[in-house]
């Protein structure tokens, strides 16, 4: 089973899970910690590089885990760790014969770090929010960088192991964010949230600042 699938189908359980939470009347977010679970959803995106060259990633899901701290009703902080796997494809442009391009079709997986800051602009449990932050970003571009390898291991139960492996292309970013959203505080200990985001890259050979949009849709267990 895709990745894709395990997370529609937790997301599903939490979705199914609903009813069984009892849905009394929260009390208002007192000082606190709290942990969640994303289902993200990332729009298409392309991207030009020096050169001329364009890579276009395409509209894909991914997973993430967050957890966070309520200073008081309105403002919190939230530690987030994103992982995606992104279709794409491209132009390169050749350096040495203008006009001479290239298709280059992959995959690349993205880990990202980051931290919000968030305002709750209501003190109900009904309210609409805004967030930013900053984070950090590591891109495995799955592109080979060397010939095939062979590595070795000692297996508790299988003794030694080889399997072949291939270096790839990685890169690491400051990545920038904001956003917007809505959070309902179902019960005292469980919330629902819907989230707007840009994500802005510091890619060095890129030309601008290449982002993406995302929407994020979240449970949340508070204590």
């Amino acid at each position: 089973m895709k990745f894709q699938q395990l997370v529609w189908a937790a997301a599903g359980t939490t979705i199914l899970s609903l009813p069984s939470l009892g849905f009394a009347a929260p009390s208002a977010r007192e000082a606190g910690g709290e942990f969640g679970i994303d289902v993200l959803y990332q729009l298409s995106n392309t991207t030009d590089f020096n050169g001329g060259s364009k890579l276009k990633m395409d509209d894909d899901v991914g997973a993430s885990l967050n957890f966070g701290y309520r200073f008081n009703p309105k403002w919190e902080m939230q530690f987030i760790l994103d992982w995606a796997q992104v279709d794409y494809d491209g132009t390169l442009q050749s350096a040495s014969f203008p006009g001479i391009s290239a298709g280059v079709r992959g995959d690349m997986e993205t880990f990202a770090f980051r931290v919000n800051g968030v305002w709750n602009l209501l003190d109900g449990p009904l309210t609409p929010f805004v967030n930013a932050g900053i984070g950090y970003a590591w891109i495995d571009t799955n592109i080979p960088t060397g010939q095939v390898q062979v590595g070795c291991w000692w297996d508790p139960w299988w003794g030694q192991i080889c399997t072949p492996y291939q270096p790839t292309k990685s890169v690491d970013t400051f990545t920038y964010q904001a956003g917007l959203g809505a959070r309902w505080d179902l019960t005292d200990y469980f919330t629902l949230r819907f989230t707007y985001e840009h994500q802005w890259l510091d890619l060095s050979k890129a030309e601008g600042n290449p982002g993406w949009d995302q929407f994020r849709v979240g449970a949340v267990w508070r204590y």
